[in-house]
């Protein structure tokens, strides 16, 4: 996922910076792909409660990645966020049958947001472990 996320961003933004934000339900494993793309590895995370920001380097790329969290009272707050975002990856629990819809829900609102207009999106969908 991640070099194929970085060959797309390679292609669109050349030689410069782009800010990302990891976007989808609590629980839907953004944390996990965020630490993924930088580190190249999985680690034990815990719920995210606000945001973790990160700088991945690829080639002449610097990626911004801002991994929100996705708890119901705080996904009211990611539009604080969409300014200057060139990318959104949202995460779908694809195991978590029960809140497909919430999370389609919220990723309609997203597509619906005027700062958005111009970002690239990769919806990724997640099995997580039950």
């Amino acid at each position: 996922m991640g070099i194929l996320f970085t060959r797309m961003l390679s292609s669109l933004f050349g030689n410069r910076e782009a800010r990302i934000l990891v976007l989808g339900l609590d629980n839907a494993g953004k944390t996990t792909i965020l630490y993924r793309l930088q580190m190249g590895e999985v680690v034990s995370t815990i719920p995210t409660i606000g945001f973790n920001v990160e700088t991945v380097q690829y080639n002449n790329i610097k990626l911004q990645v801002w991994d929100l969290g996705g708890q119901t009272s705080i996904r009211p707050y990611w539009r604080c966020y969409f300014p200057n975002t060139q990318a959104i990856i949202y995460v779908v629990d694809s195991s978590d049958t029960d809140r497909l819809v919430t999370a389609k829900d919220e990723f309609h609102a997203i597509l619906e947001e005027e700062e958005l207009k111009g970002a690239v999106v990769l919806v990724y969908a997640n099995k997580q472990a039950q």
